[in-house]
């Protein structure tokens, strides 16, 4: 009975180092979304920066008729689709991240399950000794009077 005890602790034990594991992983993929994030932001804040860049380029194309402007203006176009896919690229790779982490969640509460499970059954075992016990100071009781 002890020793089934001890046994159930130390499932218990593992279960709980398991748990953090999956607590680490899930904070270091909370991390990469951050990163992710912020990889993003910086691509608005460059997209934002070309489309400035290409409005005043454009405002002097209309003051003066010129190529050289036009050539300017088709290359900002160009570097703004590309960080436009890019986002999506980083829009895509958040959402994997969101997978990820969503598993995480998911495994962990499986563990807590599991972790309830063998508390109760911790439980049960500790009322069991203890009515093992309380049986046998009554024999002990006997015993005595004997």
């Amino acid at each position: 009975m002890a020793q089934e005890k001890v046994n159930l602790i130390q499932e218990k034990t593992n279960i709980i180092r398991e748990k953090a594991g999956i607590i680490r992983e899930k904070n270091n993929i909370i991390r990469e979304k951050n990163n992710i994030a912020q990889e993003k932001a910086n691509l608005l804040q460059e997209i934002g920066n070309l489309v400035r860049e290409k409005a005043s380029i454009d405002k002097i194309v209309h003051e003066n008729d010129n190529t050289v402007y036009d050539n300017m203006i088709h290359e900002k176009d160009t570097m703004i689709q590309e960080k436009d896919i890019i986002i999506q690229e980083k829009d895509v790779m958040i959402q994997e991240k969101d997978s990820i982490i969503q598993d995480k969640y998911h495994s962990i509460n499986e563990k807590d399950g599991v972790f309830y499970e063998k508390d109760t059954l911790i439980h049960e075992k500790d009322t069991m000794i203890q009515e093992k016990d309380a049986m046998i100071h009554e024999k002990d009781k006997e015993i005595q009077r004997i």
